[in-house]
């Protein structure tokens, strides 16, 4: 045998050991990658997601709750479709606490990220109302609520964040036959760590959080603040609107209630809406009455006034009051008030028709 032909089987053979070894390689580069990619205990941490609202109610209403479950947080990066995490909570949310009373709505591990919303389920509302239970329809069965400031989880740590519920109580029949709807947005931002360390995070404990500094800038910064200035007559109505909060305004309906016809206290919605006129405003702000009250008017759309900014709204036509009553006309030196309402807006103002 020559020299060249012993070199031949020796050469396949380191051939072959070098694609062994280059396979062996892929593989544990992949094993590697995908270690790296399964999420585990040490890369988790907890996180609590709690709830406020004092819910903006119909004149006589002195309790409402709602029952909630699926909690989920989302990831930032991903799109609205995908990327929710569930964080363990269900229970009961009490609607008429104090302005900056927070409860805690559900708290679990989750893997260590960043996250930029929140959502939960709302499957049922319950009210009190002149000493009576009512069952609520629940128009908003889920609130998602975008995080003013991103919540940062890290492992083997703990985080939280607050979801401000902006709610309407609404009785859309009359005093002695009440029928409620419960309609609600929402807005989301995280808890300073410095605040969330003093906190109890069990599910249903609460916590005072308007003292905090942190939580009056959000406040502030989410919130509008509507000066309504109206005219009326028996055929057209035109409000003229300022905006001097720090968001922006979105007006979705407007109410014309005889002040005769409603035990109306600032802060509340008229008792009910039988002696009322209901418009709903477009995106376009088209103002057009209704016949009945249109909860998903208060999830869609709206006319907006912008921050700083003003705008009109007129309506020309006929304007009957009475939802579930016989209809009357805007009477002639008779006092209205004009109620404002949308995602995160209520104003009302008194006007004498002309």
């Amino acid at each position: 045998m020559t020299p060249a032909t012993k070199g031949k089987p020796m050469k396949k053979t380191y051939v072959a050991a070098i694609a062994i070894l280059a396979a062996i390689v892929i593989v544990l580069a992949a094993a590697v990658a995908l270690l790296q990619y399964q999420p585990s205990s040490s890369g988790s941490g907890k996180l609590a997601v709690m709830g406020t609202d004092p819910a903006v109610a119909s004149s006589g209403v002195s309790a409402a709750t709602i029952a909630y479950s699926s909690v989920y947080a989302h990831q930032a990066g991903s799109d609205m479709a995908s990327g929710w995490t569930q964080v363990s909570g269900s229970g009961t949310m009490n609607l008429m606490a104090s302005q900056g009373t927070a409860q805690t709505l559900a708290t679990s591990q989750v893997n260590a990220a960043t996250y930029d919303a929140f959502k939960f389920n709302v499957d049922s509302c319950n009210v009190v109302y002149q000493g009576q239970t009512y069952a609520a329809t629940v128009a908003s069965t889920t609130l998602t609520a975008q995080s003013q400031s991103k919540v940062q989880v890290n492992a083997s740590s703990s985080s939280a964040a607050v979801v401000d519920l902006r709610t309407f109580i609404e009785n859309t029949a009359t005093t002695s036959s009440p029928q409620f709807v419960f309609s609600a947005t929402a807005v989301a931002t995280s808890v300073p760590p410095q605040t969330e360390a003093s906190l109890s995070l069990q599910i249903g404990a609460t916590a005072d959080l308007s003292g905090q500094a942190w939580w009056s800038t959000f406040m502030s910064q989410t919130s509008t603040n509507l000066n309504v200035v109206a005219t009326l007559s028996s055929g057209s109505m035109t409000l003229n609107l300022q905006n001097s909060g720090s968001a922006n305004a979105e007006v979705q309906e407007i109410i014309i209630t005889p002040v005769s016809a409603t035990a109306y206290i600032s802060g509340s919605l008229p008792a009910s809406l039988s002696g009322s006129a209901v418009f709903t405003v477009s995106g376009s702000s088209s103002v057009q009455q209704s016949s009945s009250f249109q909860a998903s008017a208060l999830l869609n759309g709206g006319a907006t006034v912008a921050s700083g900014s003003s705008s009109t709204l007129t309506y020309t036509g006929n304007i009957a009051t009475g939802q579930s009553v016989v209809a009357t006309g805007i009477v002639a030196g008779q006092q209205y008030i004009i109620t404002c309402i949308g995602a995160n807006t209520y104003s009302s103002t008194t006007v004498v028709a002309s």
